[in-house]
């Protein structure tokens, strides 16, 4: 027996499938497009080991879509066993490649945990990383000569061979017994008899001076030859500044400085001496070298701090 509708169908509408319809047709394939693209989807970011479907010609492995080089592969191989690389063994070559696929694992973990952030050495290799790696066109690049004189004739100053010296520096101190005045009347009167020929010790005794350059670990005096870095270091700013001005035999004006007053006596003087292109080209090249070095890493910052979003407490 046959139950008929009573509800009369409308000509034409999605209901109707007696009829084709555009417009139901267009819908029924959308959500069948729909459909397909979240199941392939589905399957592609769910599947292991369907994110790519092989090993780059230049990696010998991928971890987590990060290749391994072949070249990075083949340097670790002899550097390791220190002998060609045909020359070793498939199980060499495996535990070599085991070893750095558990290295990328674990850097890679290291970086999953932001380890950077609170360990000051991984901070410290990851800085020197990145600069190493912003080096690297300045590290190949071969300045030419006439690079390397311009740099010299630009920074002939960086280029003198300090000066040595062998000096006496005598000290008229000032005592409640010996006011400044008469110190500075003593310290003339020894640095006139020097000029003239006396001996040292002679004018040491008259004029009750004592020698400031004495040792206090082995209580005798220092005569020896000394840099012009060294002579600064432990003299009087100003006994350095006569000192320095005088040649060899000479004896300086009376000094005054915080503990009396000084007068040089110039045993032996090398004045400092202008170094030669040909002396210093190793060192120019060096120079050229870490000021361009220096330029890339100002310019780095300078263009990160553009992009970086700071903001700083006060002090």
């Amino acid at each position: 027996m046959t139950v008929l509708s009573l509800e009369p169908r409308v000509a034409g509408s999605a209901m109707d499938f007696t009829r084709v319809n555009p417009r139901r047709s267009l819908v029924l394939l959308a959500i069948g497009a729909i459909t397909g693209i979240a199941i392939a989807g589905y399957g592609l970011f769910t599947a292991k080991g369907t994110r790519v479907h092989g090993v780059p010609p230049e990696a010998i492995a991928l971890v987590n879509e990060r290749p391994i080089l072949r070249s990075d592969f083949v340097t670790q191989v002899q550097t390791q066993y220190s002998v060609p690389y045909a020359q070793t063994t498939a199980a060499e070559r495996r535990k070599v490649l085991d070893d750095m696929i558990d290295e990328e694992m674990t850097m890679q973990r290291g970086l999953e945990v932001d380890l950077p952030s609170f360990d000051p050495d991984v901070r410290t290799a990851l800085v020197a990383g990145v600069e190493l790696q912003l080096f690297a066109d300045v590290l190949a690049q071969k300045p030419s000569d006439a690079e390397l004189r311009s740099y010299y004739d630009a920074h002939r100053d960086k280029y003198i061979r300090d000066g040595e010296m062998r000096l006496r520096d005598l000290l008229a101190a000032v005592t409640p017994q010996r006011p400044p005045d008469a110190a500075r009347r003593d310290a003339a009167a020894a640095s006139v008899m020097l000029r003239q020929g006396a001996l040292l010790d002679q004018v040491l005794a008259q004029f009750n001076l004592a020698d400031s350059r004495r040792l206090l670990d082995s209580g005798h005096v220092d005569t020896g030859d000394v840099f012009d870095f060294a002579a600064r270091a432990r003299l009087d700013p100003a006994v350095f500044a006569a000192a320095r001005a005088l040649t060899t035999g000479q004896v300086s004006d009376p000094v005054g400085a915080a503990d009396g007053v000084h007068i040089v006596l110039m045993v032996k003087r090398v004045p400092p001496a202008q170094r030669s292109f040909g002396e210093t080209s190793n060192e120019v090249w060096r120079d050229v070298t870490e000021d361009a070095k220096r330029r890339v890493r100002e310019n780095n910052l300078k263009y990160l701090r553009s992009k970086a979003d700071i903001q700083v407490a006060v002090p």
